[in-house]
């Protein structure tokens, strides 16, 4: 696998690695399970989901363009 720097949301792609935000590594990888779309059927809100990487966790990860854009993403790809 590849290791790739990502600026913005829209170049995620289902099944990318999520390593580092800035240069700040995450405890655990987070898995992008869905690209950029809507968060909802017939939402005009946009996001990436990802994988809560606590399993016993009902809550849902969405990351935003609006957050998330120009920040530098390390993603293994």
């Amino acid at each position: 696998m590849a290791t790739i720097i990502v600026k913005r949301l829209v170049d995620l792609q289902a099944g990318d690695t999520l390593l580092s935000l800035d240069g700040r590594p995450y405890k655990t990888p987070l898995w992008v399970s869905d690209p950029l779309g809507p968060i909802a059927e017939g939402s005009p809100v946009q996001g990436v989901r990802v994988v809560n990487p606590n399993p016993n966790s009902d809550v849902e990860w969405v990351f935003y363009p609006s957050q998330v854009d120009g920040h530098t993403l390390e993603v293994e790809r």
